[in-house]
């Protein structure tokens, strides 16, 4: 026997399908361009951590009087974070043996790290400083480990160009 369809039985036809289908496809390509923003803000927000803790460990070193920073002329900020990666020992002083190690950073984190980080050329000392070129307050951190301090200070030129280029070059 032959049962029939009658107007009481409900299913879902295909056009309802192509529907739902390309609803979804719309709210998709809406939430795309968020999401890739989402990934992208979150790259630069670690970026700058692991800056400010390459530029903590730097002044920490520079205190210490241990040179570790390479010259800009040998591969600079990158050459030195690859450096601290792979471990500085204090030789001499009260931490004498001791090893300062950055972990947890590959080399392609360390290139993108690298546009947050200049080297400084003071009197005594190279060494790393973290300047984020995102804020446009023309105002620099310097974090002096040796005294303890955060410093802000205002600049009225950016090294960028007063030096002519992202970081000092030895002399201007």
């Amino acid at each position: 026997m032959r049962k029939s369809l009658n107007a009481s039985q409900s299913g879902i036809s295909m056009v309802e399908i192509l529907l739902v289908v390309v609803v979804i496809g719309i709210v998709a390509a809406l939430a795309l361009p968020s999401i890739s923003n989402l990934r992208q803000v979150s790259k630069e927000a670690t970026a700058v951590q692991n800056a400010k803790s390459i530029s903590q460990m730097s002044a920490a070193l520079a205190a210490l009087g241990v040179a570790h920073v390479i010259p800009d002329s040998m591969g600079g900020v990158a050459a030195t974070a690859r450096l601290l990666r792979e471990g500085v020992i204090v030789p001499e002083g009260p931490m004498a043996g001791e090893k300062f190690v950055l972990t947890g950073l590959d080399d392609s984190e360390i290139d993108f790290v690298a546009h947050f980080l200049f080297v400084q050329y003071d009197r005594r000392e190279l060494r790393l400083v973290f300047q984020d070129p995102r804020a446009d307050s023309g105002v620099w951190w310097l974090i002096d480990a040796g005294k303890a301090m955060l410093a802000c200070l205002p600049v009225t030129a950016s090294p960028l160009t007063r030096w002519g280029g992202r970081a000092a070059s030895g002399g201007r």
